[in-house]
């Protein structure tokens, strides 16, 4: 019911759905950064409703932040703005022609090993 009538006021963007809905789950108290995108992108999947993120939604992030700011300065650690790295995600995948929950979920598995490939098998 939440979900369409969103729709309605949002309309058919996919993004902006996705975004109003993951805005509006402030309320669900159990539910952080990684809940929400990952709820929110399963609805998406499973065609429950026609939502996909329109970026990483990093803030708040810890991984997928990390895994941004080692992948665009070659520094876990450099002073970009979350904002600018966010902007460079959608660009990548983007770029290569994936959605941003691949994107957000290689930055996060990347990080943890950057030398080396340790496939995700959760």
């Amino acid at each position: 019911m939440f979900i369409k009538e969103s729709q309605k006021e949002i309309g058919e963007n996919r993004r902006k759905l996705f975004d109003y809905l993951y805005r509006s789950m402030t309320e669900v108290m159990s539910f952080g950064r990684m809940a929400k995108f990952d709820y929110l992108t399963m609805i998406g999947k499973l065609e429950l409703a026609r939502v996909e993120p329109g970026s990483t939604y990093l803030e708040g992030a810890t991984g997928p932040l990390v895994g941004a700011r080692l992948l665009f300065s070659g520094s876990n650690t450099a002073r970009i703005r979350r904002q600018d790295l966010d902007s460079r995600s959608v660009e990548l995948g983007d770029a290569l022609g994936v959605g941003m929950q691949v994107v957000e979920d290689a930055l996060c598995n990347w990080q943890k090993n950057p030398g080396k490939f340790v496939p995700f098998r959760g």
